[in-house]
């Protein structure tokens, strides 16, 4: 509960994974990926829930004994390939109740492929929506920094004659210097108004939560996992000294 209001932390994991086969319960520095992501919402002290949405047993018996409450397994026509976030948000939204049988006032999606995302993150994040927070359609997304160069970012059709910046480049003699700072969004955080689900995160009152490039980590390949690995066990040598 904040200010008020009941807070759902939602960690999304199917079992199906094209690139990498198994990612959300292989062993990252010492335990599940996944785990690292239910560990960080069980200390904030702001959720009255933390639930694992997923079509998998195997999955759902990790999570439980990480400290994770799975209420329901995911239907399969919400853990397709073509199953968009918001689907399954909805879906848990709908399907999950508080102990008074209300709805959930916001749901925290927490994606399991962010596992350098921790405690610290995840309540800064909270109490920046609801300090930003002006009407029922703002949302939240954490994002970071990236270099000013990706404005210069250009797309070609081949079908055309002439390439094309993706960004608006209209000055005579632009400066990188100049150019407006450039974010990214690293799939981490996530807040929406649970009555707000079908206007999706991303729009004009999308809140951003600035994140370090560093803890941005979002695993989809092989390599993206030994990264984060990498970076998890440097932050557990570190707070062990």
């Amino acid at each position: 509960m904040f200010n008020g209001c009941s807070l759902l932390a939602l960690i999304p994991a199917r079992s199906g994974s094209k690139g990498l086969l198994d990612k959300n319960i292989m062993d990252c520095a010492g335990k599940p990926l996944i785990e690292w992501s239910i560990s960080a919402a069980k200390d904030v002290d702001f959720f009255d829930d933390v639930i694992v949405s997923t079509d998998s047993k195997k999955i759902a018996k990790i999570a439980r004994n990480a400290g994770a409450s799975v209420p329901f397994i995911r239907p399969e026509e919400f853990a397709s390939d073509d199953a968009s976030l918001m689907s399954v948000v909805k879906h848990a939204w709908q399907e999950h109740l508080t102990p008074d049988g209300n709805h959930f006032d916001c749901i925290v999606i927490l994606q399991p492929t962010s596992p350098l995302r921790d405690v610290l993150h995840i309540n800064a994040a909270i109490k920046l929506y609801f300090e930003k927070y002006k009407g029922e359609n703002d949302t939240l997304a954490s994002v970071y920094k990236v270099d000013k160069k990706n404005a210069w970012l250009m797309q070609f059709d081949n079908n055309d004659e002439y390439i094309n910046f993706c960004l608006k480049v209209d000055l005579s003699n632009p400066q990188r210097q100049k150019l407006m700072p450039l974010y990214l969004p690293n799939g981490s955080i996530f807040i929406i108004k649970g009555e707000c689900i079908d206007s999706g995160i991303y729009h004009q009152n999308t809140i951003p939560f600035l994140m370090d490039e560093a803890d941005s980590e979002d695993v989809d390949t092989i390599e993206d996992f030994r990264r984060a690995e990498n970076a998890l066990i440097k932050k557990v040598k570190g707070k062990a000294k």
